[in-house]
């Protein structure tokens, strides 16, 4: 730890903090307070070349290191209890080239503002649900949203890297190197920088559908039974549907979040007029907009800290089965505003790279997020075990249309077996890191082959 001391002593550039510093529990917090580490120091680098004299330091002193990029870990893993944090927050770049159609994002950004920055040049790309998570972390690991189904996953969106290796070198990624990242992550390297795909996309439909409350069962039913049918047929890439159930000002209801992303904004409001007539509706808000315009509400809407958990289950599909069980939970949410279930989807015909990545899984499947948080702590309890129960009652459906993968970035590290995980790319996996990092300098990565 002196080596790493003298070090920052002589960079006074380099921003960090220790267990005394006034700052420290502001730094270390993360999104679900409670699990909140409490690292030997966190400190900030603002450039790679920071970044590869804190690894080599690090690593010859075989001190325990971890990275934060967004922070916004449901299981606070990018910090351990008396490690140190390389906290990537300072790398808020963004640069833009329309005519290649790339940008440039820096480590540490944050989702809204790289919306913000994209569309100053009328270009989007995907990104997350919850626009405060950092881009680079959730492209990483997959990264669902809701322009997936026209552009692909977050992961799909990476073209290369500036990566810090592990020994502590600036290297721009090689083939063999994105294909690791490209679904694992961090596991080969500490991520300064990824270049991705961006897209030419202006005016959208967006904003949220809230449907009666009157029944919640019989509400989520008929919404299934009419996107099951609608999927049979054919969805448009451009539309994007994220359902949940919220407590909302009309009551506890069935909202959707609907985005169109196509500048034909008359095939958007037809879809629209379809989507509306799934179910009876209390509140339409979708209106022309933008995306900036739309993930600031979002934004609005989401706590800055909280305490609980989360709880996923994957499936194929939204069978009869599956919306049964969730018609039969979504009732009995617990009342705390924050509380609330997700389902996102990776649908038939979504876009996606066919090589260079070890993603587990481009079959369709569902990912439902059950979220039992609040911004008060004697509220959780309650909002736990409505959630086990229902994350229980989803495990014991068809096994059939359960698959052996599952979202990492959202499911605890306990019990995750990475071969199941990733199948056949396992192997790769194991092969890459043993070339890049056979030592395992980044053994707190999400992703350990």
């Amino acid at each position: 730890m002196d080596s790493l001391k003298d070090f920052l002593a002589e960079n006074s550039h380099i921003r960090f903090a220790t267990p005394e510093s006034p700052d420290f529990a502001d730094l270390c917090t993360v999104f679900v307070l409670n699990e909140t580490r409490n690292p030997s120091m966190i400190v900030r680098p603002r450039s790679a070349e920071d970044v590869g004299a804190l690894v080599s330091i690090l690593t010859a002193n075989d001190l325990s290191f971890t990275i934060r990029a967004g922070g916004h870990d449901m299981f606070g893993r990018c910090q351990v209890d008396g490690a140190v944090t390389i906290d990537m927050r300072e790398f808020t770049h963004v640069h833009v080239d329309t005519e290649s159609r790339t940008a440039r994002v820096g480590g540490g950004v944050i989702s809204i503002n790289l919306i913000k920055e994209l569309e100053r040049f009328k270009m989007v790309v995907p990104h997350p649900v919850t626009p405060t998570v950092g881009f680079v972390g959730w492209a990483l690991h997959g990264g669902y949203g809701m322009l997936s189904s026209k552009y692909g996953l977050g992961v799909d969106q990476i073209l290369g890297a500036t990566v810090i290796d592990a020994e502590g070198a600036i290297r721009e990624a090689d083939e063999t190197m994105l294909t690791a990242i490209r679904g694992a992550g961090g596991t080969v390297g500490v991520i300064a920088e990824l270049k991705i795909r961006i897209y030419p996309l202006d005016q959208v439909l967006a904003g949220a559908i809230l449907y009666q409350p009157n029944d919640l069962s019989v509400t989520i039913q008929k919404f299934n039974d009419q996107l099951r049918e609608s999927k049979k047929q054919g969805l448009p890439a451009a539309l994007g549907l994220y359902q949940l159930v919220n407590n909302s000002p009309v009551g506890k209801t069935l909202t959707v979040l609907f985005v169109w992303a196509s500048s034909d904004l008359d095939e958007g409001q037809s879809w629209l007029s379809k989507v509306t007539s799934w179910a009876s509706v209390a509140v339409n808000a979708v209106i022309p907009t933008t995306l900036t315009a739309f993930n600031e509400i979002a934004d609005s809407l989401v706590p800055k800290k909280v305490f609980g958990s989360i709880y996923t289950a994957t499936v194929y599909d939204l069978t009869p089965e599956v919306v049964d069980v969730i018609s039969k939970h979504a009732p009995l949410q617990p009342n705390s505003p924050d509380v609330m279930y997700g389902i996102h989807e990776f649908r038939a015909g979504t876009p996606y790279l066919e090589t260079g990545s070890v993603f587990y899984s481009h079959r369709p499947h569902v990912i439902i997020e059950i979220i039992p948080i609040s911004q008060s702590p004697e509220r959780v309890d309650e909002a736990v075990k409505w959630a086990q129960s229902f994350h229980l009652e989803l495990a014991q459906t068809d096994a059939v249309n359960i698959p052996p993968f599952c979202y990492i970035p959202l499911t605890p590290s306990r019990g995750l077996d990475m071969k199941t995980i990733y199948g056949t790319k396992y192997e790769d996996i194991k092969a890459i890191k043993k070339r890049y990092d056979p030592l395992n300098r980044f053994e707190n990565a999400l992703v350990q082959p």
